[in-house]
């Protein structure tokens, strides 16, 4: 199978939802699906990729 998406382990999938939105990143809470430690991450280009990069560990370095 082929995806343009990634899923990714964060904690609290809804609340880092919540701080990367803040950060001008949408990514999708999982936990509808019942996965609620996880977010879902779109493939974008790779500026797109670097920025959420950065927005993400700047997002689980806040939780520590």
């Amino acid at each position: 199978a082929v995806v343009n998406f990634i899923l990714v382990e964060v904690g609290n999938g809804r609340d880092v939802f919540e701080k990367l939105m803040r950060e001008g990143i949408i990514v999708r809470p999982m936990d509808g699906y019942g996965l609620p430690g996880h977010v879902r991450i779109t493939i974008g280009t790779k500026l797109e990729n670097k920025k959420c990069m950065r927005a993400l560990k700047k997002v689980l370095s806040q939780g520590k």
